[in-house]
């Protein structure tokens, strides 16, 4: 997974991760990370913080515990996301009101312990 995020970052700035718990979304974004320069120890997973911000560069967000598209407005994350050149959006809930240009939308299905099926799909 660290590998294919690595892959990614060349490719896309924006991506929305599906999958359930331990699929390897985390994994992916210290991939996707590690891809743009950043220390991939340093990321960790915001599903209780709802945002994670690394080096002025890479935001990373969950959406898990929101409850709608106006909550992003009223907590200022939408605002946040102005601020980075690329995003990581894990559990992508109301993606169609998000308007970015280019985008990757991974599907990450948990087969076993050690192997993941993943389905990606560009849009631009």
């Amino acid at each position: 997974m660290k590998e294919l995020g690595k892959e990614l970052a060349k490719t896309f700035p924006i991506l929305f991760l599906n999958g359930d718990l331990w699929a390897g979304k985390t994994i992916l974004t210290k991939g996707f990370a590690e891809g743009l320069g950043i220390d991939p120890q340093k990321v960790q997973s915001p599903t209780y913080t709802y945002l994670n911000g690394y080096d002025n560069k890479l935001l990373h967000l969950d959406l898990y515990r929101l409850e709608s598209f106006d909550e992003l407005i009223e907590k200022g994350i939408l605002n946040e996301m102005e601020n980075y050149d690329y995003i990581v959006i894990e559990r992508p809930k109301w993606k169609e009101n998000f308007h970015f240009s280019h985008y990757g939308i991974i599907d990450i299905k948990k087969i076993d312990n050690s192997t993941r099926e993943v389905d990606i799909q560009e849009w631009k």
